[in-house]
């Protein structure tokens, strides 16, 4: 049994620090009692050693990529495709690892990559304006109507999505902004593209509960 001075509680364990207040604990008299949840201890070691596998193979990927495209050059640039790849596919496997990382969270963060490696696999095959003017627009769609979901089913947690849901709502006006720059010409999927993201916006306005205001408020500290 340890006591916390500046909370004035009893704390049933054999951590150092108050759970509460970070402080460290003071022995008492009585006797320690075992924490009531088992430790479970990650094998970091093995782990790491795997990370470090799957990094090395990564890397010879890439370069044994960049030795035979230069080898068979042909006016495509495909090994940059594959290194697009192989770093979108650790990104994926990071965000797969962190379970504690929020979904709507993971969602944004899947939207702005896979955007950004259309873009590039469009680039390097010539730039057709594909990627900008179909791909980016429908996958910020899809996301914000994946979140839209994903607070109807867990509406007593919408608040923990409400930022990340403002931020795919944010991204889903960037169609507009090319549009009106002349970098994508196709109307129609940055038409739907803004009027989902006006929809959504006007929706969480309007009913939003107090937790969503306090967590707005909260986060962006307004």
């Amino acid at each position: 049994m340890k006591i916390c001075k500046n909370c004035k509680v009893k704390v049933i364990s054999n951590n150092k620090g108050c759970p509460l207040c970070k402080t460290v604990l003071t022995p008492s008299d009585e006797k320690v009692i075992e924490d009531i949840y088992p430790i479970i201890k990650t094998n970091f070691k093995k782990y790491n050693m795997l990370t470090r596998i799957f990094l090395f193979l990564s890397i010879l990927g890439a370069i044994v990529t960049i030795i035979i495209n230069y080898a068979t050059y042909n006016g495509l640039l495909w090994s940059v495709i594959s290194i697009a790849f192989i770093l979108y596919f650790w990104s994926i496997i990071s965000h797969a690892i962190k379970h504690n990382i929020n979904i709507a969270y993971k969602f944004l963060v899947q939207t702005i990559c896979i955007s950004l490696l259309t873009i590039i696999i469009d680039y390097i095959m010539g730039y057709t304006g594909w990627a900008v003017n179909y791909v980016v627009p429908e996958l910020i769609i899809t996301a914000n109507i994946a979140v839209l979901i994903l607070i109807i089913v867990n509406r007593m947690n919408w608040y923990n999505y409400v930022l990340y849901q403002m931020a795919i709502v944010i991204l889903g006006f960037i169609p507009l902004i090319l549009f009106f720059l002349g970098i994508i010409h196709e109307p129609w999927s940055t038409t739907i593209s803004v009027v989902v993201s006006l929809m959504i916006l006007c929706g969480t306005m309007i009913f939003s509960d107090k937790n969503v205001k306090n967590e707005l408020k909260r986060r962006l500290h307004f």
